[in-house]
């Protein structure tokens, strides 16, 4: 009797970017990021000469907060998965 070659019950190896410590401490960086783009918002928006440039910080932290809800939710499936 032949083995079969490619079975479904194997588990599949996340890369090592994908691991678990590595989006623990992506998340923790761009927390970082987002308190820094925060700052520099409200610097932005409380300086007269800054206002024209408070939207650059403003949409670094929006991206930030994005990315981290997604690792985040990421996260919450694998552990569930598991």
């Amino acid at each position: 009797m032949q083995l079969d070659q490619n079975p479904f019950f194997r588990k599949t190896i996340a890369p090592w970017y994908d691991s678990n410590f590595v989006c623990w401490a992506l998340i923790a960086l761009l927390s970082v990021v987002f308190a820094f783009a925060i700052t520099g918002f409200v610097v932005g928006i409380n300086t007269p000469q800054f206002i024209d440039h408070a939207w650059f910080p403003g949409f670094l932290a929006v991206l930030c907060f994005f990315v981290v809800i997604k690792i985040y939710f990421r996260l919450k499936r694998r552990a569930k998965n598991n």
